[in-house]
């Protein structure tokens, strides 16, 4: 038996009661995390604008329609999908996994809460859906050289997210087991997503993860039909996933611990809306601001020694221009972190990225790798920074354990205020208080709610 098929098998025979009781809880809390980094993009730049021009495109009085996420109307399925998908990731405060170096949530919790809207299936169905989704994307994923991936310009979500919500989709339509196969064999050969906007300050990361929620849809509603897919997506000599977005592979990874280990139990959770590459540097410059007596004028300069792909991301030298580049700026995270004491949305404004003051600190921030961080990569996140003073004095302080990582997790009481702060502008307050209610009860719902 092939390894794509012990994934498509376990995707598709997955219950709730043959997983610890603390794998249902994890889910119910991405789902809580993902919806409400949604909510809170509803009125994000041109969010609302795309949304208008699409319903305008596409309403139509299909069968299958599902809630665009705040915006008041529905659209079919697919649609549906692209944009609340697009929502999810649009705020860079939805959830990483970091053994893959990919955000599921933006992924999975779309595909699965719009098709079981429209489908009208218990919440349940729903959780176990997302749960399948997860692990079929993580271990995708993580069987891969993710290194060699992103230094080869592809970005990690894009590539693997397709075979998240193939699984997760396929689980809700009922696919057998063959038609699983082909769902994921589709998935894969619509892996797509690349780095490129990032130089540019683009705003189209948000849609990687999108396309990936569309494709891997798409994917199963085409198995479902009797399209076939490739078993050997990943591993074949010629046209294999693997071979051609990364310099190394290990099959066995893909079915190591499956049913056994639950790859939703590893899950990062975002405390500041950027790249979770910035995040390690930004808990070090607010621990380290605690100590500072001195002006911040007196500084003299500020080293952050990361891994290598997080020098390559996010440690480039030039200030940025637009908030999509601050988002992914090693220098500007931390300069701001410094002068405000905190990373939130309004340090990603145009207003604030004008400030004199956070320019002229992050112009005294140098980004450079270190073996010791490089080496424990991806298994494990982290940097040291260290701030150096005109008097010769210098802080430092090394962050091997990112606030919202497993080891250092946010409490579920500051989840759920993290949902109600994104999601009670959008949606209202009491309507946000509600849906939080829904979404903590998941497993107990008779269907899934809109989200209007």
């Amino acid at each position: 038996m092939s390894e794509l098929r012990e994934l498509a098998r376990f995707a598709r025979e997955f219950c709730l009661e043959d997983a610890p009781v603390q794998v249902e809880k994890a889910a119910i809390f991405c789902v809580l995390d993902t919806i409400g980094s949604a909510c809170g993009a509803v009125n994000y730049e041109e969010i609302p604008k795309i949304c208008q021009d699409l319903r305008e495109w596409t309403e139509t009085s299909s069968l299958y329609q599902a809630t665009v996420w705040g915006q008041g109307f529905k659209l079919n399925v697919f649609q549906a999908l692209l944009l609340n998908a697009i929502m999810g990731h649009a705020l860079e405060l939805d959830d990483v996994h970091t053994g893959s170096k990919s955000h599921m949530g933006a992924v999975v919790v779309p595909t699965a809460w719009t098709l079981a809207e429209a489908g009208k299936k218990t919440g349940k169905n729903f959780l176990e859906a997302v749960v399948a989704g997860y692990e079929i994307m993580a271990r995708v994923g993580m069987a891969m050289d993710v290194v060699s991936t992103r230094k080869r310009g592809w970005h990690q979500t894009g590539v693997i997210g397709a075979f998240g919500a193939a699984a997760a989709a396929g689980r809700l339509l009922e696919l057998s087991e063959e038609e699983m196969v082909w769902a994921l064999g589709m998935a894969g050969t619509q892996s797509c997503g690349l780095w490129a906007f990032l130089k540019e300050g683009s705003t189209c990361k948000k849609l990687h993860p999108a396309r990936a929620a569309v494709n891997g849809l798409t994917a199963a509603m085409l198995a479902r039909s009797g399209m076939t897919g490739p078993e050997h997506i990943l591993d074949a000599e010629d046209g294999g996933l693997y071979q051609a977005v990364s310099d190394s592979f290990d099959l066995s990874r893909l079915t190591q611990g499956l049913g056994k280990t639950f790859e939703i139990l590893a899950i990062d959770k975002k405390p500041y809306p950027c790249c979770r590459t910035t995040h390690h540097a930004i808990d070090g410059a607010l621990a380290l601001k605690k100590d500072i007596k001195l002006p911040l004028r007196e500084i003299s300069g500020i080293l952050v020694e990361t891994y290598e792909v997080g020098v390559l991301q996010c440690g480039f030298t030039w200030y940025p221009e637009t908030p999509v580049e601050a988002r992914f700026s090693i220098p500007y995270t931390v300069a701001a972190a410094l002068v405000r004491g905190r990373v939130s949305l309004e340090e990603f404004t145009p207003e604030t990225l004008a400030d004199d003051t956070i320019k002229e600190l992050a112009e005294k921030v140098t980004v450079v790798s270190d073996p010791t961080f490089t080496n424990r990569y991806p298994r494990q996140w982290g940097s040291r920074i260290t701030v150096s003073f005109g008097d010769g004095t210098c802080l430092q302080k090394q962050i091997d354990h990112m606030s919202g990582s497993t080891a250092c997790p946010l409490t579920h009481r500051q989840e759920i205020e993290k949902f109600l702060g994104l999601a009670e502008p959008a949606l209202g307050k009491e309507k946000a208080r509600r849906l939080a209610e829904e979404i903590l009860m998941a497993d107990r719902l008779a269907e899934i709610p809109e989200i209007t």
